[in-house]
């Protein structure tokens, strides 16, 4: 909602974001599939945030920059 309503800023930057089950993908190892987790996705912004190191590790900042 936020990236949707804010179109006069260029960048946003959003603090402890909600990382969420975004869908199941293909595993040699997992027949149902391995859940994808993320951070929200729009596709008017370009989003940058840390690649987490392990399954525990999150970013707490990520940014958004209009595109």
């Amino acid at each position: 909602m936020i990236l949707e309503s804010n179109k006069d800023f260029d960048i946003i930057f959003i603090q402890e974001l909600p990382w969420s089950f975004i869908q199941s993908i293909s595993s040699s190892s997992n027949e149902k599939g391995d859940s994808l987790v993320g951070a929200s996705n729009h596709s008017n912004w370009v989003t940058f945030a840390k690649s987490p190191l392990n399954n525990n590790d999150s970013s707490r900042v990520i940014l958004y920059i209009n595109a």
